[in-house]
Order: structure tokens, then C-alpha cells, then sequence
């Protein structure tokens, strides 16, 4: 597995995409981390052990597998958004890593607190690249950063240079695409909201057009009701006159 992790904030935007938007149609996969975990933990759970996995009990694949998803999930200061960043990690900085929680800690901080710091020049320069690099102890542990105009506008393909043989090149077009996917259901959603809405109008109209035939022939059937009372008194007084005439009442 390559030890050079490339981030920035669309890569981020885009990996929390997939996860809420699985991509239909895909051929099978190898099982993924968090599957191996999930089996590991079952197996340990199965023969007695503890169902915990610790990184000790992961391949060295799995681990950085693991510290790849550590690392994806740390907050970035909203200013980093033009901001490309390589880490690199040695194998001996892996060992090290995996050997002792507390070094693994120690990185995974240093990240965070660099990471919640806000990057004002980025977004003035047209965008800045950095490359963090760790090694077996924390003394190995430096970082360079520059701007995109640095050596007179090289900054982006020095920084190709030093995240050479890494996702990159992948990970520009999964920007790209990002980008365009993002727009796509932004405007799905624009356009369902409108429908919904417009639905929803259309409805409330219907429904008071209804009450308003219902109250109307309410109106009319009270009206025809009263005629239809009076007419039946008259009728009904108009015979007890006629009787009374027979009898000689009146």
C-alpha cells in the first residue's frame, strides 16, 4: 500500500458523499476494512477473547487502511479549502505507529491541531500545498508548505513532484467529478422542492375549492330546506282550514 496520503477539502467532501450516496450498479469488492475488523472482533468473540480488535491484531495493510479513515475524519478549518496537503508516512513511522497507541495518538493530534488552525493566505495566493512527513519518532516529524506562485508559479507541479506515485492525479478527477455530482443533486433537490411545493399549493387550492362548493351547497340545501318547511306549513295550515269549513267550524 502506497504511504503517501493526499487530502484537501473536497476530497473530504467527496468522501462523505460516497458514504451518503452508495454508487448503484458496482461489481463486487473485496471486503473492506471495517468488514476485516467486523470479522476479526467476531472471530475473537467466538474463541473466547475479548470482541475488541486492536491495531496490533490488524495486517500492516489493514492498519494503514485504518489510519487512512483516522485521518479522513479530522476536522479542516473552513479557510483550508484551497489548500492541497501530502502526508507521508515511513514504514518505520508505520511500525511505530501500530506498536505504540500513544505515538499513533501523538500523530493523529499533530493533525488536528495543524488542521484547526485557519489558512488565511490560502485563499489570497490562489491556493497553497504542504507536505507533512512522519517517521518512526517524533523528532522525524517535519512539514513544508508554499504557496501556488511560488518559484515564479511551480507551486502545484513541485507539489506533484512530491506527492509523486501517490492517488493525486485519481484524486484531482474525483474532485472534478465531485464538483459536478455536487451541482447535479443540488439542482435535483432545487427541483424536488419546487414540485413538492408546487404540489402542495395545488392541494391546499383543491381543498379550498372544495370547502367552498361544500359551504355553498350547505347554503342551498338550508335554503330549500326553510322553502320547503314553509311550504309545508301553509300546505298543512291550508288543510286544517278546509276542515274546519266542512265542519262548520268557520
Amino acid at each position: 500500500m502506497n504511504n503517501t496520503i493526499n487530502v484537501n477539502y473536497m476530497t473530504r467532501t467527496y468522501s462523505n458523499f460516497l458514504k451518503n450516496n452508495e454508487a448503484k450498479g458496482n461489481a463486487s469488492k473485496s471486503p473492506s476494512f471495517c468488514d476485516r475488523v467486523a470479522e476479526k472482533s467476531t472471530t475473537a468473540t467466538e474463541t473466547g477473547k475479548a470482541g475488541t480488535v486492536s491495531a496490533k491484531d490488524m495486517t500492516m495493510d489493514e492498519y494503514k487502511q485504518y489510519i487512512h479513515e483516522k485521518i479522513s475524519q479530522i476536522p479542516m478549518h473552513p479557510t483550508r479549502m484551497s489548500e492541497s496537503i501530502s502526508i507521508h508516512i515511513s514504514e518505520a513511522g508505520f511500525e511505530a505507529m501500530k506498536n505504540d497507541p500513544e505515538y499513533e495518538a501523538w500523530v493523529l493530534n499533530d493533525l488536528r491541531t495543524g488542521w484547526a488552525q485557519p489558512d488565511r493566505w490560502a485563499g489570497v495566493c490562489g491556493g497553497a500545498y504542504s507536505t507533512i512527513y512522519y517517521g518512526a519518532t517524533k523528532e522525524e516529524c517535519h512539514a513544508e508548505m508554499w504557496s501556488a506562485g511560488y518559484q515564479n508559479g511551480s507551486g502545484k507541479s513541485l507539489f506533484d513532484g512530491r506527492a509523486k506515485d501517490s492517488f493525486w492525479e485519481c484524486r484531482t478527477e474525483q474532485k472534478k467529478r465531485t464538483e459536478a455530482q455536487i451541482k447535479k443533486e443540488q439542482e435535483k433537490k432545487r427541483v424536488r422542492e419546487e414540485a413538492n411545493a408546487k404540489a402542495a399549493m395545488e392541494k391546499s387550492d383543491a381543498h379550498r375549492r372544495l370547502m367552498s362548493q361544500w359551504a355553498k351547497e350547505a347554503v342551498y340545501s338550508d335554503s330549500v330546506l326553510a322553502k320547503s318547511g314553509a311550504a309545508a306549513t301553509a300546505n298543512a295550515a291550508y288543510e286544517a282550514n278546509f276542515v274546519m269549513a266542512d265542519n262548520g267550524l268557520i
